[in-house]
């Protein structure tokens, strides 16, 4: 082969990688749009009067997801009226959830601990158990779960919607993961100077396991800050309601405030992307970082 002729193929190879990494980006582009566009409008549709909401959604143009008439007075509407609970609302989500995170991540970091470094009988039979957990759907232990707490009184009140979600598989198995991937020398290092369990754990282990720490409580707290079921299962009175359910509650059966609804579901999404945007790096590091070692 000439050195004319390498030089085509080498053009013609590297032309046909260009075309295949353009088409990718199109790709990755079109598949993106699915789950933003709806965000947009959703957000841009709060900061609408009711009668533009549903105006420009055919065909599709600026307007469908820029407001011409903008306006908040849907989030004072909704949060600020006389005899509005809303305040109340945001607040029982976010007590919920953060209070679930913080006790959660101590329960599970303990036991996830306990799988990684203590040798007991059972060990590896109570952790397939423990796992075994995640592929059952919680619809299926709702009714005994519900007779549990009944028993217990704590129907309609906040511990009735944190205790239950306190224990978490999956984020015990993370935890375990990443805990394993730390050096065992410093904790022997730790023993040798005369330092106990806990010590090891509260001052060795979890400083080093911030990433995944932090991965595994957004998670907690986007399940708890998204619960529907069990919160309208379990309560009935507002003073206990959650975010998600005041949500539903907008849609009545002879008129939905549609300018209020959007508003209310903004307010609802806004709280988790905050939250996963300030929280990103160590997401993404404490679940790259925890492999999947045995």
């Amino acid at each position: 082969m000439t050195t004319y002729e390498q030089a085509s193929a080498t053009r013609q190879i590297f032309s046909w990688q260009r075309l295949k990494r353009f088409g990718l980006y199109v790709l990755m582009t079109f598949l993106l749009l699915f789950p933003v566009v709806p965000f947009i409008w959703m957000f841009g549709s709060a900061f609408r009067p009711v009668t533009e909401i549903f105006e420009y959604v055919y065909p599709l143009s600026w307007k469908t997801f820029i407001p011409v008439q903008f306006t908040a007075n849907n989030f004072i509407d909704l949060l600020f009226s006389e005899g509005s609970l809303w305040p109340r609302y945001i607040f029982n989500s976010l007590f919920i959830s953060v209070t679930t995170v913080v006790a959660g991540s101590l329960v599970n970091s303990l036991a996830a601990y306990a799988f990684a470094r203590l040798e007991f009988p059972g060990r590896d039979l109570l952790f397939l158990m423990v796992l075994l957990t995640i592929i059952i759907p919680f619809e299926a232990i709702a009714l005994p779960l519900y007779q549990v707490v009944r028993q217990l009184g704590w129907l309609d009140t906040y511990q009735v919607m944190i205790a239950p979600m306190l224990a978490n598989a999956f984020s015990i198995f993370l935890l375990r993961q990443f805990f394993m991937g730390i050096p065992r020398e410093l904790e022997e290092a730790a023993i040798v100077d005369g330092a106990g369990r806990l010590r090891i754990f509260f001052q060795i282990i979890i400083p080093l396991s911030w990433p995944a720490i932090i991965s595994t409580g957004l998670i907690t707290f986007q399940a708890q800050w998204d619960a529907f079921l069990w919160p309208l299962i379990v309560t009935s009175s507002p003073e206990v309601r959650v975010i998600q359910i005041a949500v539903s509650n907008l849609i009545g059966q002879d008129a939905t405030y549609w300018n209020e609804l959007f508003a209310a579901v903004a307010l609802a999404a806004l709280v988790p992307l905050i939250l996963f945007f300030i929280f990103q790096r160590y997401y993404t590091q404490g679940i790259t970082t925890s492999g999947l070692k045995g």
